[in-house]
């Protein structure tokens, strides 16, 4: 009990520091940075930016050789800047922009919760998005999504920071820092934190007092920024490239909310995901929001305004056409911040016993987080997966030659192990129409002419499913493949997945 009572003091008690804090984030965050392989949507990011640093082009994103300006330009860039830095584009440069903004969200939720309430609030509000399970998982995941949720966060302590002295400097940064992270993922890097400065102004009743010439005047520096991009892309081969920037953000935000053409969660979507992805500080999610109706008349005006905040968000995604469980993300800052406070109000009932129970909840969370998405799958990952089976083809397809005189051929492969096999954005994807599991010898010779065009200087890369096929097709060659190290990580349901290489004979 007084080991537990001691926590508290160090988490968010008279002997916790911000250092701590941040010293405790950036272990979480970064530790085995890169120790997992690239997962599904990772991939995008690193064809992406792979492919700029291929064609020396950084205005004109491509995913393989289709065209794709999807998202805005500024998340490769930060890639793409971290791989210049460090001397090469690996999974961690990948994930590093990502990190980086992770420790920038937890900073701004404890900076934002000192200017609403008080230190304790803030360092409360921090740990506890610290060690929020899906906060974690995106801020290691090389994706817009948590450059989205930091600069967003990052404009709304922004705004409150200046909102009662503020003139043109202050009004020009914080549009600025709209426009950035509007470059990241898209025109939600700014509705989202206009929507938390609406609600402020009315609540505070100060919306007339920012009406003023200098507000329209301080646009003008965050739209040249935010436009720069786009007009170089249009300007610097932009007709052969032949799509517009600006017509998609324009498709994948505006027409995407009120005419979705993908993604088509239900109403109900957010109702289940934002709790989900407050876990596991979920459990506290649910009596604050009830508590809200009682609460209310004796709340302060801040913490209202967290309240209100999080009802326009919902909201605000509930109504757009195009729903997806990871668009909540944006949310979850301001529903740490409502169960933070909610906290408080509790524990000042509760007393030091219910204290030290939520200080031991928290340190075993961050434990467990450590163990469960830093250190295990870095060590899965150095046993078994598609890094450790490129590092193995290349090692072998070099006792013949060297790498790159290799023609490779990709037979339905994984898209992943094209950055990892460092292959050019114009290696073709042989895939395979219908389900994988009902292939048979007919429908995998027809969809796979290219396979009996076997030489010397072709490996074909496909998936262990296959290998019956391609050894009855390729009898000049030998399949090449990462044995896992350990039986325990034997993965059986997706043996058929595993990657295979067949490599010519040489005599």
């Amino acid at each position: 009990m007084q080991i537990m009572k001691m926590l508290s003091e160090w988490l968010w008690g008279q002997r916790a520091r911000l250092s701590y804090l941040m010293l405790a984030s950036a272990v979480l965050l970064f530790a085995a940075l890169g120790g997992r392989d690239i997962w599904t949507q990772e991939h995008r990011w690193a064809d992406i930016v792979f492919g700029m640093f291929y064609r020396q082009d950084f205005l004109h994103p491509y995913l393989g050789e289709a065209r794709y300006y999807d998202k805005p330009l500024l998340s490769y860039w930060l890639i793409a800047l971290v791989a210049k830095l460090t001397g090469s584009l690996t999974v961690w440069s990948l994930r590093v922009p990502s990190a980086l903004a992770g420790l920038l969200s937890v900073w701004s939720i404890y900076r934002l919760g000192l200017v609403l309430k008080n230190r304790q609030f803030g360092l409360m509000a921090g740990w506890l998005l610290l060690t929020t399970f899906y906060f974690l998982f995106w801020a290691r995941t090389s994706s817009a999504d948590m450059l989205n949720l930091a600069g967003s966060l990052f404009a709304v302590l922004w705004y409150m920071n200046h909102r009662e002295r503020a003139g043109f400097f202050a009004y020009a940064v914080f549009f600025c820092i709209l426009a950035l992270t509007s470059l990241c993922k898209g025109l939600g890097g700014a509705i989202i934190p206009l929507i938390a400065v609406f609600a402020d102004m009315i609540l505070q009743g100060s919306w007339r007092q920012h009406l003023r010439p200098v507000l329209f005047l301080s646009l003008m520096p965050a739209a040249i920024i935010y436009l720069l991009p786009f007009l170089a892309s249009s300007y610097y081969g932009g007709e052969a490239y032949g799509q517009s920037g600006l017509y998609l953000v324009y498709r994948e935000n505006i027409l995407r909310y009120f005419q979705p053409f993908d993604h088509k969660g239900p109403i109900y979507t957010y109702f289940i995901y934002l709790p989900v992805y407050t876990l596991p500080w979920a459990v506290f999610l649910i009596p604050a929001v009830w508590s809200l109706k009682s609460r209310w008349k004796g709340m302060s005006l801040n913490t209202k305004w967290i309240a209100l905040t999080l009802c326009l968000l919902f909201a605000f995604f509930t109504l757009s056409g195009s729903r997806r469980s990871y668009y909540v993300l944006p949310m979850v800052p301001f529903a740490i911040l409502l169960i933070a406070d909610w906290l408080q109000t509790w524990l000042a009932r509760s007393g030091e016993k219910a204290a030290s129970r939520l200080a031991k909840m928290t340190g075993i969370t961050f434990l467990l987080l450590f163990l469960g998405m830093d250190v295990l799958p870095a060590w899965y990952y150095s046993q078994a997966g598609v890094s450790r089976f490129a590092v193995t083809l290349q090692k072998e397809a070099e006792k013949i030659k060297p790498w790159s005189e290799w023609r490779v051929v990709m037979l339905d492969a994984e898209t992943k192990l094209n950055f990892y096999l460092k292959l050019p954005p114009s290696v073709r994807q042989y895939d395979v129409s219908g389900e994988r599991k009902s292939q048979t010898m007919e429908t995998l010779s027809a969809a796979w002419p290219i396979s009996q065009l076997e030489n010397d200087n072709t490996i074909f890369v496909s998936r262990k499913r296959y290998a019956g096929f391609l050894q009855s097709r390729l009898p000049g060659y030998r399949m090449v493949e990462s044995a896992q190290k350990s039986g325990i990580l034997s993965v059986k349901s997706d043996e058929g997945n595993m990657p295979v290489a067949f490599v010519p004979y040489r005599t």
